[in-house]
Formats: structure tokens, C-alpha cells, sequence
């Protein structure tokens, strides 16, 4: 069936609202923070392969994780046993998830009885059980970090919804918070809800062939737009390096090593020579590692405005060598993968900006700054969850946002408002930019952030990890490096302590921890740089 470019668009378009609408319903109704206020979750509608046909503008790494983590899923499924009350779960990052806080939810969407696609979700649970609240910094192996779930087919009525029921009761059992990881898996049943009902609706306007067809349309489309967008890339290998710090570990600098080869319409991926897998939770699964590059492309074409969908990742291939930090063997830990999943998106960005200077960009932060603030009460925990960002890498054009998660996380900051009114174990003391974080040059890095928490009782639990403590992100073109990150306590005593990029360590009433995160790379030639309103 050809359908006309009018109708084609009709369809797509009801289809990029289906996910839209799916996101809004989802941050509504969750729980705990971290989705509700920091938007840590994405979204999308499969066809009846699980292929996307249609995203949310969400987070980058969950957005093109989202393919990944359902393909192959007939190899696991029969998907001619499926029914209504049927629905399918995984966080396992070595079959195609991220990390095991990601969960991801499928529900089947029928239409007159038929399988037509999947409503699908992820978002990020603020525990899953493991050796410590919200997150392990010290873990060393994936059965330290929590709760492994495999892609498996339950009842949404005998397993979940009911509160007897063993999904359901599985996860409850092994997390800390399990009423805002059930109210978070509830909201993601929000979404999917959503989904169906909207596409069923849009079947019938439309018509089912008619559906059916757009959705492949709208991935063939989609692919044809990215590769004439790669065509405008002059053919060639083009090689970028980059390091992030694993002295916690013992593994010295590690370094993330692109190879990037443009030929005609395909982009090819080589992260050969790249750092051995570390023994502790700064591996990247090789979802994560694909997920990244796909970002680092999209955000080096031409064409900006392509949907997103299945179709986009057909001319983009990625190798990286099995044991290494970006496919590491299992069971190494994961938790922190976001930031060798940074560096390979900062090495692809600066291997095509030898390509396309025009597109060229200073490295930002682009660090997850992750920090865990739990304390154990008598019948049940408090766990909050936060996301810090940094300032991103200033360009030809202009200077450097400030105070933004790196470009493939994109969480929102939590609002102090919003934190103190669901926790009473800590308050937010200070709040701002740090000022002279940015690399200098004709355009200035953005900066970044400081945020201190003070303990308001005894025994209160922080755990968190990032990077770039000792070394700021690299400016180009004669621009400055950015300034680095820090994590300080200072005790009620007066007692100053500085700790490591990665940590787990007790805070008792009155003490602080302040997370200072560092600023972008400057564009230009190093001088001083003033920013509107600065003297």
C-alpha cells in the first residue's frame, strides 16, 4: 500500500503525540523525584516487532536504549501466546538494558483482537535493593548493585495488580521504597494505557492498513533523511580520545578510544583499544555504549528536526571489543556506565567535528553527577535520588548553557521546594552557579553547579560518583578548559573532609556535603570572556 505524503503525515504525526502524551501521563503519575521532578524516564510505541516507530523527547541514552533493549524479542517471547493481561519486564543490562535502576516495561497493544505494537517505558527506580540505598558506589560485581530481571511474560491482573501477586511482591521485597517503586511501575502503566487507547483511536480514524503501513513508512523516512544527512559528512576515518578517571579503582586514566568511519550514507563505529573492563561499577554495557553514539551522530547532522524512530539507527554501526569498558563481560558492575557512555559521546562529537568544523563543539562536563542522600527509620527508609549537571561546552556561535545534565541524561534539576517537602532527613542550604567554572575564549564553557545538603538528624547515608575531579573538559580552538568538580564535607565540628569521585560515607545532624560540579570548554582564543550582565 502507497499512502499519500498527506495521510502519511496525518499518521505521524498522531503517532509523535501518542508519545508525547505517554511522557506527560508518566511524569504525572509517578512517585518518588528522580521521575517525577528530574524526568528520568523515556517512552515510545513499537510496532508488533518491538522496533520504535515513535519517541518522546526524553533521555537520549533511554531513547535509543529503548530499541536495543527489545530487540530480538520473539527469540524470547512468543508473541502469538500474548494477550491483553500480558506484559513483559527487564532491567538487564547485558540483555540489552542500561543499568539495573532502568526498568523497562512493554505492554502489547491489540486492536479487534490483533497484535499491531508495544507501548513501551523506562524509568529510573530510586532503588533496587543492593548493598546501598539509591546507589552502590562500591560494588565490584552486578549482584552487589540490586535486583536483576530478566525479559519475562507475567499477567498485569494475577501479578501485579493484585497485591498478592508475584511480580509485584518480587520487587517489593527487594527494594528499599517499594511504594515509590510500585507507584513508579504504576505510572509507567500509565503510559502504556495511554498508548493504546490513543493508537486504537487512531486505527480507527485512520484505518488499520493504514496504520500499519505509516509505521514502517515512517521508519524507512526516517532512515533515507539520516543517511542523506551523512552523505553531507566528506567520506574518511576520523579518531578522537578521550579519559575519565578510574583511580578509585586502580585502574588509573581510562581512556575511551572512537574511530569513526564515514563512508557514503553509513557511519561505522570502532572503539578497539579502548580501556579493559574495571573492577568496579564504571563499565558501560554495550547498549549504553551503542545508545551513545547514535546521540553523538544525531546531534552532528545537518537535519536536526528527523523523528526519531528505528529507522535512524540502520546506517550507524558500533564495535567495541567484548571485556572492555564499553562491553564488559558479566557480571561487572554498571551503576555509574553514564560516564564511559559520556566520554563516547564526547570522543564521536570531536571525531566529527574534524569532519564538519563548522558543527565543531568544546567538550562539556558531561559528567552524571549522582548523589544518594537515604536515612533508615524504624519501619521504613527515606531514599532520595538526585541528578546533578554541569555547564556544556561553548561553540562558535555562543557561549556554553549553564547548569545542564550532560547531553545523552538530560534530568531536569530537582526543585529545593519540591526535595523538602517529600524528605525531612536533610535540607538544601545553598543553591547556585559556580561562578568561573566555564573555560574562557571567544565563547565561554558554561558553568557549573554548587549544591550543599545539610543533615538535619543523625545516621543519614550519601553515596555518589562522578568524574572530572582532577582534570576539566578540553576547550578547543585556543579555548579554555572548564574547571573541575568537588565533593567536600564539612562537619558540624568544623572538620573539612574531600572526598573521592566516588563515595559512600554517614552524615550525622548538622553536617554538609556540598557537590560543586565544573563548567565546559571555551571556544576561541583564551581570553576573557564576559557573559551578558557581568562586568
Amino acid at each position: 500500500m502507497d499512502l499519500a505524503p498527506s495521510q502519511l503525515s496525518v499518521i505521524k504525526t498522531g503517532l509523535d503525540a501518542i508519545g508525547r502524551e505517554m511522557a506527560v501521563n508518566l511524569r504525572r503519575s509517578a512517585i518518588s523525584s528522580i521521575v517525577r521532578e528530574a524526568r528520568d524516564f523515556s517512552v515510545a510505541l513499537t510496532d508488533a516487532r518491538g522496533e520504535v516507530v515513535a519517541q518522546a523527547e526524553c533521555i537520549p541514552i533511554m531513547t535509543a536504549g529503548i530499541a536495543l533493549a527489545l530487540r530480538g524479542i520473539a527469540q524470547h517471547v512468543d508473541l502469538s501466546e500474548l494477550t491483553e493481561d500480558d506484559a513483559l519486564l527487564m532491567n538487564d543490562p547485558y540483555h540489552g538494558g542500561q543499568h539495573l535502576q532502568d526498568i523497562y516495561l512493554l505492554t502489547p497493544i491489540f486492536v479487534d483482537g490483533e497484535l499491531i505494537a508495544f507501548g513501551a517505558s523506562t524509568a529510573h527506580h530510586v532503588d533496587i535493593g543492593g548493598s546501598h540505598a539509591g546507589l552502590s558506589a562500591h560494588a565490584t560485581e552486578l549482584y552487589q548493585e540490586g535486583l536483576r530481571l530478566p525479559l519475562s511474560r507475567f499477567s498485569v491482573s494475577r501479578d501485579f495488580n493484585d497485591p498478592r501477586g508475584f511480580v509485584r511482591q518480587i520487587i517489593a521485597a527487594n527494594v528499599r521504597v517499594p511504594d515509590a517503586v510500585i507507584g513508579d511501575l504504576q505510572a509507567q502503566f500509565a503510559a502504556s494505557d495511554t498508548a493504546a487507547r490513543r493508537l486504537t483511536e487512531l486505527v480507527r480514524r485512520q484505518g488499520r492498513d493504514e496504520v500499519l503501513q505509516a509505521m514502517s513508512d515512517v521508519k524507512d523516512y526516517a532512515e533515507k533523511r539520516v543517511r542523506a544527512a551523512i552523505e553531507l559528512i566528506p567520506d574518511g576515518v576520523y579518531r578522537a580520545v578521550e579519559t575519565f578517571d578510574a583511580t578509585p579503582w586502580d585502574a588509573g586514566t581510562a581512556e575511551v578510544v572512537a574511530q569513526v568511519t564515514v563512508s557514503g550514507s553509513e557511519i561505522a563505529v570502532d572503539f578497539d583499544g579502548s580501556s579493559a573492563q574495571i573492577l568496579g561499577n564504571v563499565n558501560c554495557p554495550f547498549a549504553s555504549t551503542v545508545s551513545a553514539v547514535q546521540s553523538a551522530v544525531r546531534c552532528m547532522l545537518e537535519s536536526p528536526d528527523i523523528g526519531f524512530n528505528e529507522g535512524c539507527n540502520r546506517p550507524i554501526s558500533v564495535s567495541a571489543p567484548y571485556g572492555s569498558v564499553l562491553n564488559p563481560r558479566p557480571p561487572a558492575a554498571v551503576r555509574a556506565r553514564l560516564t564511559p557512555a559520556s566520554r563516547v559521546f564526547n570522543a564521536v562529537v570531536r571525531a566529527l567535528g574534524q569532519a564538519v568544523p563548522h558543527r565543531a563543539v568544546a567538550t562539556g562536563f558531561d559528567t552524571t553527577t549522582a548523589i544518594a542522600v537515604s536515612k533508615r527509620g524504624f519501619d521504613k527508609y527515606q531514599v532520595s535520588l538526585e541528578i546533578l549537571g554541569g555547564g556544556w561546552g561553548a561553540c562558535a556561535e555562543h557561549d556554553g548553557p549553564d547548569a545542564l545534565d550532560n547531553p545523552i541524561s538530560n534530568c531536569a534539576n530537582a526543585p529545593v521546594e519540591a526535595l523538602e517537602t517529600d524528605y525531612d532527613h536533610f535540607r538544601i542550604e545553598e543553591y547556585a552557579l559556580a561562578e568561573d567554572s566555564g573555560g574562557a575564549g571567544t565563547t565561554s564553557g558554561g558553568r557549573g553547579i554548587v549544591r550543599t545538603y545539610v543533615a538535619t538528624v543523625d545516621d543519614v547515608s550519601v553515596a555518589g560518583y562522578a568524574d572530572r575531579h582532577t582534570a576539566g573538559p578540553a576547550g578547543i580552538k585556543g579555548g579554555a578548559d572548564g574547571g573541575t568538580g568537588s565533593f567536600t564535607i564539612r562537619r558540624a565540628d568544623g572538620t573539612v573532609e574531600e572526598l573521592d569521585c566516588i563515595y559512600q560515607e554517614v552524615l550525622n545532624r548538622g553536617d554538609r556535603i556540598t557537590i560543586r560540579t565544573g563548567g565546559g570548554g571555551g571556544y576561541g582564543t583564551a581570553q576573557r570572556h564576559n557573559r551578558p550582565g557581568e562586568r
